[in-house]
């Protein structure tokens, strides 16, 4: 169920960065360095803005503030195109990994992250530091990298599987082969998902969806600029169901199945920005009335199988697809579903079974996003680790490498974010008098999350250490039930939604919370001794830009306790529907790959939360700066001028043509350059840092302001 999921994780790019020198004390004479200001807590730090005139500044270099002078490009004006004057020197000096579809500063830190969770695993592994959370992760993560133990277990762990889906004849036994995919998520046909009830935002309910493509979206079947991507994925599906034990005489005709089946399912399947209208998607209804409406299907039948109660109120996400699933199921025979089943069922479990099928599963990714070769069987193992037990692994991630004091740190920078949130909302001039007061509600219960849980979720699933396939099945039926047994139970507004070491952040719109983990508060975006340019630049963005998705267009529409709910005047929705097509168009002009633009429909709710999220982390870094008797500037750039660089470099970031097609099909974000372009040029206090000529591509005459 994408409902919640996909609105609100942050993604652009992050990485190591250098760190500034140890600082000078002022009693010595000589003039302090920038980590006095930002080594400070922020909110006591009252050091403050460049002006744009005034006495000069005391020089630094890049390095001093945590800036990168070597990923400049200074042949370029930056009031043309900023994305290559901030990024230019890091994509020459950074080629694409083979194993990688793209490179980005995030891709970076994410690799650096998954380096110092690998000496915890391997530490684990040789029980060093033994406890029973440890074992277990260290006899799951042996586990997986024991290829030998895989190769010769074979198919043994999937084999009762195959005789569920191989085995098809009537509508009792293609059900029975659904609730033994389900119970596993493999979400063949539609998804079951428990989430905050849209419009009661205090109970969890079932939501059911359309599922079950084995390409990235609709778009793949439907659209002919997919046709050769089509044709390989057919080629695909046939070489994976003969690994199966499909017949090689049949897996042809087999494969054709699959994508007549998935061709079915994808045009009763939303499109992505369809899939962003969430009044289209809340469709409540109940175990009767579904039962009624879906007469092939024993339901009953199937919540009991797969093992959980479902909340009384159902909600349809799509019901084009349930409206229309008994002539689906009656429309193709037997024989062609055990082919759907069974391909779905080898594609999930291909990681778990000997090295052949992952293998093959790799060919497919390498059509779909150009990348040239797997990544080593240690990093897949460090994923599959944090897949099945993520916050047993966060909680010893947290342990070792992030100390109370960066929590503190970081937030106390969300708190400056909040405050300026508050002054933005204040100063609106297009916004009446009663909107304000109700997104200053809003904005009041906002539930701040930094670092890692207060709680820790246990994992009551047994590991063995010989065992890959049976682990990560377990695991993964432990999360499914976990998750669907929520249902019609109060919603825990505690719970976080991404694990400590992740690089990246979230807003809740249900929960009108927002979590920002342990694992992108690194550099280029957050460092203890980066200025506070720097740190406002990096994190201030990514914080900024959680907090704008409270109030973009899909956020807009709950209120602080998380209900959907109008809380606006109808003139002010209409002001703001109005500033969000000015932003959808604005975007639809970029040209991301050559005739290929990116969708602003699609990317409407980042390329709001990036507006809002650069302007409020401005202003924060000035409201922080305010007080300060010393100003910095470093190799040349005043302090305005590192703000924007450290929201630049943050960026750096280079895509495989695949991977720039499969991503305008599917993602909500534009593409990296895009969206540091396009919240810049919108903003005049970029313009005014690097004096850009009115009419310029970094200055244009027509701007879009939302927040």
């Amino acid at each position: 169920m994408r409902l919640v999921a996909s609105l609100v994780v942050f993604s652009l790019a992050g990485c190591s960065g250098p760190t500034g020198p140890t600082p000078t004390s002022p009693a010595s004479g000589a003039p302090a360095s920038p980590r006095d200001a930002a080594s400070a807590r922020p909110s006591d730090a009252r050091v403050a803005a460049a002006p744009p005139a005034g006495p000069p500044g005391i020089k630094v270099t890049l390095a001093d503030v945590g800036l990168e002078a070597g990923s400049l490009d200074r042949s370029v004006d930056p009031c043309v195109d900023f994305y290559q004057f901030a990024c230019g020197g890091w994509l020459a000096a950074n080629d694409l990994p083979s194993d990688q579809a793209r490179w980005a500063r995030f891709t970076a830190l994410d690799e650096k992250n998954k380096a110092a969770i690998k000496v915890l695993l391997e530490e684990a592994a040789k029980g060093i530091g033994a406890t029973p959370p440890t074992r277990k992760l260290g006899d799951y993560y042996a586990s997986c990298m024991d290829e030998a133990a895989i190769e010769q277990a074979g198919t043994s762990s999937i084999k009762a599987l195959l005789d569920k889906t191989t085995k098809q004849k009537d509508a009792r036994t293609w059900l029975s082969a659904m609730i033994e995919l389900h119970k596993l998520g493999v979400w063949v046909v539609w998804s079951a998902q428990a989430f905050a009830d849209l419009r009661e935002s205090t109970t969890t309910v079932t939501y059911l969806d359309a599922a079950g493509l084995g390409l990235p979206a609709r778009d793949y079947y439907v659209k002919s600029d997919f046709q050769d991507t089509l044709e390989a994925y057919r080629a695909h599906v046939a070489r994976m169901l003969a690994l199966a034990g499909t017949p090689e005489a049949k897996t042809a005709a087999a494969a054709a199945d699959v994508l007549a089946i998935e061709t079915e399912l994808a045009k009763l399947t939303k499109t992505g920005v369809e899939q962003r209208d969430l009044a289209a998607l809340y469709n409540p209804t109940d175990l009767k009335s579904l039962a009624r409406q879906v007469k092939s299907v024993d339901w009953q039948r199937y919540f009991q199988g797969v093992g959980y109660q479902p909340s009384a109120k159902l909600v349809i996400a799509t019901p084009s697809l349930f409206a229309a699933l008994d002539k689906v199921r009656a429309k193709f025979k037997p024989a062609q579903w055990a082919s759907y089943f069974t391909y779905h069922l080898v594609a999930h479990a291909a990681f778990q079974l000997p090295k052949r099928f992952g293998d093959e599963a790799f060919a497919l990714q390498k059509v779909l996003t150009g990348v040239q070769q797997p990544p080593d069987r240690s990093r897949r193992c460090i994923e599959a680790t944090q897949d099945a037990l993520g916050e047993l692994l966060g909680q010893l991630y947290a342990t070792k490498y992030f100390p109370s004091t960066a929590k503190q740190q970081a937030a106390a920078l969300v708190d400056a974010l909040v405050r300026a949130m508050g002054d933005e909302l204040v100063a609106l001039d297009w916004m009446s008098e009663p909107t304000k007061q109700a997104a200053q509600a809003k904005l009041a219960k906002l539930v701040r999350m930094v670092g890692y849980p207060e709680k820790w979720r246990t994992y009551d699933f047994e590991v063995r250490r010989d065992d890959f396939a049976g682990n990560r099945m377990r695991s993964h039926a432990f999360e499914t039930l976990r998750e669907l047994g929520r249902s019609g139970k109060p919603v825990d507004r505690s719970g976080w939604r991404m694990n400590t070491y992740q690089v990246g952040a979230l807003y809740d719109p249900t929960a009108n919370h927002t979590v920002l983990p342990a694992g992108i508060l690194q550099a280029p975006f957050f460092a203890h001794d980066r200025s506070i340019a720097a740190n406002l630049g990096g994190i201030g963005m990514v914080v900024g830009h959680e907090l704008t998705h409270g109030f973009d267009d899909q956020g807009s529409q709950f209120d602080g306790d998380g209900n959907q709910k109008t809380w606006w005047q109808p003139a002010d929705a209409a002001q703001f529907a109005e500033r969000g097509r000015c932003v959808a168009a604005q975007y639809a002009t970029f040209e991301a790959a050559p005739k290929v633009f990116v969708n602003g429909e699609l990317t409407l709710g980042e390329n709001i939360a990036d507006l809002g999220g650069v302007k409020l982390a401005f202003a924060a870094y000035h409201a922080l700066r305010r007080d300060a008797t010393r100003v910095y500037v470093a190799d040349g750039f005043t302090e305005d001028q590192q703000f924007f660089l450290a929201v630049g470099q943050a960026a750096c970031s280079k895509d495989r043509p695949a991977e720039v097609q499969r991503r305008l099909t599917v993602d909500r974000h534009a593409p990296p350059k895009f969206r540091v372009y396009g919240a810049l040029r919108n903003l005049p206090e970029f313009a005014k840092a690097f004096s850009c000529p009115a009419g310029t591509p970094m200055n244009p005459t027509k701007t879009c302001s939302v927040w």
